[in-house]
C-alpha cells in the first residue's frame, strides 16, 4: 500500500503524524541502527560509517555493541517507528532520499546541507519516543565520507547516548530492590539503583565485599572497597590481581589474561580504570565477559572496585553486560533526596 503513495505524500503524512503528537514507543532492539542509501551512496560512505559503529565486547567471539543495517529507500516507509535510523543522501538526485530529508530538516538546515556547509543532523522523536534519526545530507559524497569520519566518536556517542537512555528506562520499569538498596546505603555509606530480580548472593561486612546478581541469563555484580587511596588498584597489574581476588569469592574463577582491555576514562563523577576481557572457570566449561571499574572516592575516603561478569553461552550478550554496567552507573557515595527520581517507576 505505501509503495504505491508517492514519496512527499509519504513524508508529510508521517510528519504530520509527528507535529500532531501522534507517536507511539519505538520499536526493534536499541542496539541495531538502520542505514538507508542508494548503492552509490553506500560505495563511498558505507565503510565509515561500519567503522564508526564498530565498538564492540568480546564474548569470546567479537560481538558490536551496534549493529549496522543497511537498507533500500523503498523500505523507509515501513520502518518509520524503529529506534535507530540514519538516512544518508547524495542531493544531487531528487528521489525519494531528498524528499524525506526535505521533509524533516527545517528549511535552514536543509539550505545548508545543499551547500555542504553542515552535513549530519540528529533529531529525536521524530516518529516514534525513544528514537534517534540522523540525516546526513550533501551534494559531495567524498567531503560527507570525511566529515563522517572526523565526527564518529560525536556520532557514536549520540546512539550510545540514546540506547543508554531506553535500556535504563527499561531496567526500572518494574519495581525497583529499594528495601536492598537503602540497606547497603545504611550499612556500608553507599548504594546503587538495584533492578527488581536481583538478589544478593554474598555478603561480607568484614572482607568489605558485597555480591548481588540475577538468574538466568546469569548476570553478577559485586562491590569491593577498602579505606583510603589503594594506589595498586588504580594500575593495571593491581587491579588484575584484585580481580583475581574477587573469583575466589566467586568460587574458582580467573581472568583470562590473553584479551585484557585496559585505559582510564569516567565512571560516574569519578575518573577510573576500566578492564574488560573475559574470565572462565577453573573446573568447569564456563566463561564469558567481564567488565571492572576502580577508583578512589575522596569524599569518602575510600577506594572501590565494582566488577560485572556475565554468562550466556547462547544469545547475543553484549547489550546484557552493558544493562549490568548501566545499573553500575547509579553507584554512589552520596544519597539525594531525588536518587530515584529520574527513571518513572510502577509502584
Amino acid at each position: 500500500m505505501f509503495q504505491k503513495i508517492s514519496g512527499i505524500l509519504i513524508v508529510l503524512i508521517f510528519m504530520t503524524m509527528s507535529m500532531c503528537g501522534y507517536r507511539e514507543k519505538g520499536i526493534g532492539a536499541s542496539d541495531t541502527i538502520y542505514v538507508f542509501a542508494d548503492d552509490e551512496t553506500r560505495d563511498v560512505i558505507g565503510t565509515s560509517i561500519d567503522t564508526t559503529f564498530s565498538f564492540g565486547l568480546r564474548t569470546p567471539e567479537f560481538v558490536k555493541f551496534f549493529k549496522t543495517v543497511w537498507k533500500p529507500f523503498d523500505e523507509f516507509p515501513d520502518m518509520t517507528r524503529f529506534k535507530n535510523l540514519i538516512i544518508i543522501v547524495d542531493l544531487n538526485k531528487s528521489d525519494l532520499g531528498m524528499k524525506i530529508a526535505k521533509g524533516i530538516l527545517p528549511a535552514e538546515k536543509y539550505q545548508l546541507a545543499e551547500q555542504d556547509s553542515i552535513f549530519i543532523f540528529t533529531i529525536d522523536d521524530v516518529w516514534a519516543d525513544g528514537q534517534m534519526v540522523v540525516v546526513i545530507a550533501g551534494k559531495d559524497l567524498k567531503r560527507m565520507n570525511r566529515n563522517i569520519l572526523e565526527q564518529k566518536g560525536w556520532l557514536y556517542a549520540k546512539f550510545n547516548q540514546t540506547f543508554e537512555r531506553i535500556e535504563k528506562a527499561d531496567i526500572y520499569a518494574k519495581n525497583e530492590q529499594k528495601k536492598m538498596s537503602r540497606a547497603f546505603w545504611k550499612k556500608y555509606n553507599w548504594t546503587l539503583r538495584i533492578q527488581h530480580d536481583y538478589v544478593i548472593i554474598r555478603e561480607s561486612e568484614l572482607r568489605k565485599f558485597v555480591w548481588i546478581g540475577r538468574g538466568v541469563p546469569y548476570r553478577w555484580l559485586s562491590v569491593s572497597w577498602e579505606n583510603g587511596i589503594k594506589t595498586e588498584w588504580l594500575t593495571a597489574n593491581g587491579l588484575f590481581e584484585k580481580r583475581q581476588q574477587i573469583g575466589k569469592y566467586y568460587q574458582d574463577i580467573e581472568t583470562d589474561k590473553r584479551f585484557l582491555g585496559i585505559y582510564f576514562t569516567q565512571f560516574g563523577k569519578w575518573n577510573a580504570l576500566r578492564m574488560s576481557g573475559l574470565w572462565y572457570h577453573k573446573k568447569e566449561a564456563k566463561g564469558g565477559p567481564f567488565i571492572t571499574y576502580s577508583f578512589y572516592d575522596p569524599e569518602t575516603d575510600r577506594t572501590f572496585v565494582i566488577d560485572m561478569i556475565l554468562f550466556q553461552p547462547v544469545i547475543n550478550s553484549s547489550t546484557l553486560l552493558r544493562q549490568v554496567e548501566i545499573m553500575a552507573s547509579t553507584f554512589t557515595t552520596k544519597m539525594t533526596d531525588n536518587y530515584y527520581d529520574d527513571v518513572s517507576e510502577r509502584k
